[in-house]
């Protein structure tokens, strides 16, 4: 453009001065500019561009696991807290098909266990639930065996029991929170006739309605408290369930000249004990067992012919029933709860300090070290299964108890009582609480709480039974 300026004669010096001004610069071909072009172009998709796609699209998979396990694992370590949580048996419902417990949380497999014991008499299933009982149980009018009991066994468990005068199939399944039992192929053991069919005719239907209001009769006899004069109806419908070839002496301590242990207003020990021991007597017969008494009135026997005693009735176990007290006034509102004992050679004070209260009556028949040497050549056996039997009976107690009052737990205890020493056969003292103690000797002149007593020592009596057959 300059040169053909210049050739015709035209001012080229502005085109001159922006030429000098690429002078120093490198001059680019259109192919070199297309190359150049492409060049970055792959370089940037190639090295800038993906790997940064790449990592950012890691991080956000990374940050999404990151999440997905945190979330996983706060989901299960709430089903590992539901778990942990500890079962609670909060209500019952029953009818003919099925009986059903409600619980505060869904329950494992691994958490009940079952066994049976079936005699000629009596069958019994069992379920032992890792649970804790939350409410009273009440035996209900409508249920698909002949009788259920269900009780806080020991702290940790909750027993059901199922009686038949025959072998049961009884199923369970878990659903909702419930553990439903029920008989397996579907039919209950008493089957209820509907009333309402036409097919039936005016004589069936009257005898079963006749059956059905004599059986909630009876089941509501059973479950009220005072069960003197209801209790010859109820061992009409019950008896024929339950095992006759076992022998219990209920021994009610002291007697006659012998009061025993004394709480405020002339509450003596001796009838405390006597009106628990024939109520208990009551329960068990109506159960259908043999029951003797050592006493069955405001009498005086020496101790040595209580054991004889049951020793000549070859019992099955020997009961003895007593109440305690504390050693002085000072200690009086302090000491208090349900206690049983079993024959056994003790070091523990309290455990000495009760026995001496009910030795003390035979002081003069045996030196006390002399007792204590004879006890060291007892029966090991028998020894164990007098413990057993303390463990069962103090359970139940406390499960009967503690539906209507807030009573201690003073436990099961070995001590050296004198009144059992002579016993062929396993055999316990009861304490049934601290006659001495403001609170507790007013519920031992308590008659209701007398039938609370002894409705726990006739299921402690049963539950021996049915782990020691």
């Amino acid at each position: 453009m300059v040169d053909g300026s210049k050739k015709l004669g035209l001012d080229y010096k502005v085109y001159e001065s922006e030429l000098k001004n690429y002078e120093n610069q490198d001059i680019i071909s259109y192919d070199q500019t297309k190359e150049l072009v492409k060049k970055p172009e792959k370089q940037t998709i190639n090295k800038n561009i993906i790997p940064k796609v790449e990592t950012s699209a890691k991080k956000i998979e990374s940050k999404e696991q990151k999440v997905e396990n945190e979330v996983q694992k706060s989901s299960s370590k709430e089903n590992e807290d539901e778990v942990k949580k500890p079962l609670k048996v909060l209500k019952f419902s029953s009818d003919d098909d099925s009986f059903v417990l409600s619980l505060n949380r869904d329950m494992d497999e691994k958490e009940i266990k079952t066994f049976e014991l079936n005699t000629k008499e009596l069958y019994k299933r069992i379920y032992d639930i890792n649970a804790i009982l939350t409410t009273q149980f009440k035996k209900p009018t409508q249920k698909i065996s002949d009788d259920i009991r269900v009780a806080q066994f020991d702290k940790d468990t909750v027993r059901v029991v199922f009686y038949s005068d025959k072998k049961q199939n009884i199923n369970t399944k878990f659903e909702n929170k419930n553990i439903i039992f029920f008989i397996k192929d579907g039919v209950s053991k008493k089957p209820v006739a509907n009333l309402d069919s036409k097919s039936q005719t005016q004589k069936t239907s009257d005898k079963t309605a006749q059956k059905n209001k004599t059986q909630t009769s009876v089941a509501a006899k059973t479950a009220k408290k005072e069960d003197d004069k209801k209790s010859q109806t109820q061992n009409k419908n019950t008896i024929k369930n339950i095992p006759r070839n076992k022998t219990i002496v209920l021994d009610a301590g002291h007697g006659g000249k012998d009061a025993g242990a004394v709480g405020s207003r002339t509450l003596y020990e001796k009838n405390v004990v006597l009106k628990v021991a024939l109520k208990a007597g009551k329960i068990l017969k109506n159960r259908g067992y043999k029951v003797y008494y050592t006493r069955d009135k405001d009498k005086f026997i020496g101790l040595r012919n209580r054991t004889s005693f049951a020793n000549d009735k070859m019992a099955d176990l020997f009961i003895s029933i007593h109440a305690n007290a504390a050693p002085n006034s000072k200690k009086a509102p302090e000491m208090q709860g349900i206690e049983t004992f079993f024959l056994s050679p003790t070091r523990s004070e309290r455990s000495m300090r009760a026995a001496n209260l009910e030795n003390k009556s035979d002081t003069d028949e045996m030196n006390y070290f002399t007792k204590i040497s004879f006890l060291n050549f007892l029966n090991r056996e028998k020894i164990i299964a007098s413990n057993k039997l303390a463990i069962d009976i103090q359970t139940n107690l406390l499960s009967s108890v503690r539906t209507n009052y807030n009573v201690s737990d003073g436990g099961v205890r070995e001590a050296p009582f004198w009144v059992l020493v002579g016993a062929l056969m396993p055999a316990v003292l009861i304490e049934t609480g601290y006659i001495t103690h403001p609170k507790e000797g007013k519920l031992l002149a308590n008659d209701a709480y007398a039938d609370k007593l002894a409705e726990g020592i006739a299921n402690g009596i049963d539950d021996y039974f049915a782990k020691n057959r």
